[in-house]
């Protein structure tokens, strides 16, 4: 390094250090006042907010790193555009706006931004004005509030007004596995709530009779198997908060431990493709008529003498489901299209979750529900995160230095690379492209074919340890051409190899939805306005068609309505779309089909 590049670096840092230790400061958030900067996570966003409300301390100079960098940004800012003004009057205005800039008023900051732009001087290039267009869209889309078959639960309870066991009423038994049981639920209405208190206000342990009525349960609440955790809320939650993950509201006492618990993991926001978890909370197993025939040693003492469960254990009040992909693909046959949509929405749930650095660790096609309202246009979710990996100091990354780590669920549809794996001081577990690895084995199904993991009629099962891309089996004819490029790249056994989720995706949205002669073979790619163009456009569709989507709990109001050309799965398809559009992502999609599919002998 020379001589002139350390008397830099020493001059900046000591000015840098002198800013910090002069005097506290707030830390500004820049990502929140330029709406050229891609959307902040909404962790990152919740945890912006936490800090808005706290000093920083004196001469706490390395975690401030980023706040410094900001201020510098806004000092640069005055010095190219301010400073270029040379009389009294305009000197001192330029001193006013300084301070008042420096000390966080976003006002004349707008300003230059805005003089900027309309005069060209180049502080923000046009690419990254087109990019600051796609913000807006990100912030329009994500704004808007759907009118589908959903309860708004935080309408009826709050954390001051949690709900338990004593507000539910119970239908039929939905689904049974080896770790928990789903039932049929819905609200009680206040009069029949006060008739299950006690004499003291207690809710009684006694046999719920279940409804028969199927119609009036809109909700499906999964109670948790509890056979070695004690009966307490804090080791229930502490042991089983994977499960909890997805979960919209999460009843909390303030206490050490939950917000320990709280800080430790990793919060998954609502997406229309991950499952819809009302309500997450601890109580008394009830004792349900069919309890003794489906789960007899999953049962307390107290219920069944010979039951080996806890008497509390961890209910999900979440939204139910008319069926799990598995059943839905057997009894039917499925159109390309539909297929097509499927596997698009399976994408998006990957791209989601690997975009907040969670791994679902255990997906397969009866983890993956489905929303039937529309039969040929079903809208899939992931559920089940019972295995998934959702810790704030791992990420994606897991240090695997003993074989006691658990390295997910379903052994056969497992990443290679995570399947292979043996344990080491240095060893390390990379999920960052797993779930779209056991996505790609998934798409199989969708298509018509066996999963080759699974093996099926005349065809030998392949194993994620073994296997070479050459022995995957060509999915039918009928498949798009790019669908099939982009599933075999998915599949490769070299995660390098794979395209990223966000813009594996991409592709099948761009295939969707984009202009057709984007997608031909030497075609030149588009420029970022025309991208820009043509996301605006489809914003507009869902904006102005999106929105009169009806309840379809009432078929009734579905006479006379018109809805476009789409459906609603679809426009709710693009809006997830939509809600993480960059025009980069976009190009690199194009870019990577023109530069793979057509080279394949199809």
């Amino acid at each position: 390094m020379s001589i002139r590049a350390v008397t830099r670096l020493f001059k900046h840092g000591t000015h840098i250090l002198r800013n910090l230790c002069r005097r506290d400061l707030h830390e500004i958030n820049i990502a929140d006042k330029i709406n050229v900067v891609p959307k902040v996570p909404a962790a990152s966003q919740q945890n912006t907010s936490q800090l808005h409300n706290r000093v920083i301390p004196r001469n706490f100079v390395f975690r401030n790193v980023g706040l410094q960098i900001g201020l510098q940004a806004r000092k640069i800012l005055i010095d190219n555009v301010l400073n270029r003004v040379t009389n009294s009057l305009a000197g001192e205005l330029r001193k006013k706006a300084a301070r008042r800039i420096l000390y966080g008023d976003s006002a004349p900051f707008f300003a230059l931004v805005g003089v900027s732009l309309a005069s060209g001087t180049g502080i923000i290039t046009k690419e990254e004005e087109l990019e600051g267009v796609c913000w807006e869209i990100r912030e329009a889309i994500s704004k808007m509030k759907w009118n589908y078959n959903d309860v708004n639960i935080e309408e009826v309870h709050s954390e001051e007004n949690p709900i338990t066991l004593k507000d539910l009423s119970f239908g039929q038994p939905i689904a049974k596995g080896s770790n928990a049981v789903v039932y049929a639920a819905k609200l009680k209405e206040k009069n029949i709530e006060e008739k299950c208190l006690g004499e003291s206000g207690e809710p009684k342990t006694v046999e719920i009779k279940l409804e028969k009525d199927e119609t009036k349960f809109p909700f499906a609440l999964k109670m948790m198997f509890n056979y070695d955790i004690q009966s307490s809320s804090m080791a229930i939650l502490k042991a089983m908060y994977r499960e909890t993950v997805p979960a919209r509201m999460y009843y909390s006492q303030g206490e050490d431990w939950e917000l320990d618990l709280a800080n430790r993991k990793r919060h998954l926001p609502p997406h229309p493709n991950i499952v819809a978890i009302f309500s997450v909370f601890t109580d008394l197993i009830p004792e349900l008529e069919s309890g003794r025939t489906l789960y007899p040693d999953a049962l307390p003492a107290r219920i069944h003498a010979d039951g080996f469960g806890r008497n509390m254990s961890l209910f999900l009040l979440m939204k139910r489901y008319d069926s799990t992909l598995e059943k839905y693909l057997n009894n039917r046959e499925v159109s390309t299209r539909t297929s097509i949509l499927l596997l698009s929405q399976l994408l998006e749930g990957v791209a989601h979750l690997t975009s907040h650095k969670i791994a679902h660790r255990d997906l397969k096609s009866d983890n993956l529900l489905l929303d039937c309202t529309e039969d040929d246009a079903p809208i899939l979710v992931i559920s089940d995160f019972g295995c998934c990996l959702a810790d704030k100091s791992n990420g994606l990354f897991l240090s695997y230095n003993s074989s006691e780590i658990d390295k997910g669920g379903n052994a056969a549809l497992m990443a290679p690379e995570i399947y292979t794996q043996r344990p080491g001081t240095f060893s390390v577990l990379n999920y960052a492209k797993s779930d779209l690895w056991s996505a790609g084995t998934i798409a199989y199904e969708i298509f018509g074919m066996f999963n080759p993991f699974y093996g099926g009629k005349g065809q030998a099962k392949l194993k994620n340890s073994t296997y070479n891309d050459e022995d995957l089996s060509d999915l039918p004819e009928t498949v798009p051409v790019i669908v099939r490029v982009l599933i075999r790249n998915i599949l490769s056994r070299n995660p390098n190899k794979r395209l990223d989720p966000e813009i594996a995706a991409n592709v099948v949205q761009l295939f969707l939805w984009a202009p057709s002669s984007w997608l031909r073979e030497a075609r030149k790619l588009p420029s970022s306005a025309e991208i820009l163009q043509w996301l605006l456009s489809l914003t507009t569709k869902v904006l102005c068609e999106g929105r009169v989507i009806p309840n379809f709990a009432d078929p009734q109001n579905l006479e006379g309505v018109s809805r476009g050309r789409r459906t609603y799965p679809e426009y709710l398809l693009i809006s997830s779309f939509l809600c993480r559009a960059s025009i980069s992502n976009i190009r690199l999609a194009l870019s990577w089909i023109q530069s793979n599919v057509y080279e394949n002998d199809y």
